[in-house]
């Protein structure tokens, strides 16, 4: 095996800093955020309402969690039913939870909430940075339940 040589290890070096920041940056698409949704949904219809909602909690094989997307669930109330990326919050009522604009974006998700979706723009914490950022989540409502994904819109802001 030869050693590498300056340039080799240039390359290297070159390929690793661009690759790192690509692949820390990479965020799913509204088109991702919306089948993870029906994903979540169609499991709930297979397997029914508590296996589903600990399923997404509990998630080991991350069905409803990657990258930046993952799933949430609530009821009516604003209490969360399932969160796949925080499942401390499971039990907690959001209904009066403002963003740091100050909207009270679960009772616009559960005004606007539809059985065909609807997209609701908020800020929020983003799970890959913990950075505030703004966020667009498509809401379908389903069996009197908020099912949800978002997308963080990063630069180009809501």
């Amino acid at each position: 095996m030869r050693s590498a040589g300056l340039a080799d290890v240039g390359l290297l070096l070159c390929l690793a800093l661009l690759a790192g920041p690509v692949a820390a940056q990479e965020r799913g698409s509204a088109r991702q955020a919306q089948e993870m949704v029906a994903r979540a949904i169609a499991l709930y219809d297979a397997v029914g309402m508590a296996r589903a909602l600990r399923e997404i909690k509990l998630d080991s094989q991350p069905r409803f969690r990657d990258r930046d997307l993952y799933i949430f669930v609530f009821d009516l109330t604003g209490t969360n039913a399932a969160s796949a990326v925080n499942p401390r919050a499971v039990g907690s009522n959001a209904y009066r939870a403002r963003d740091a604009d100050g909207r009270l974006f679960v009772q616009d998700m559960i005004a606007r909430a539809r059985p065909q979706g609807a997209w609701v723009d908020y800020r929020f914490p983003d799970p890959l940075t913990g950075d505030l950022m703004a966020k667009s989540s498509w809401i379908v409502l389903h069996d009197n339940l908020v099912f949800g994904g978002g997308i963080y819109l990063g630069e180009i802001g809501i």
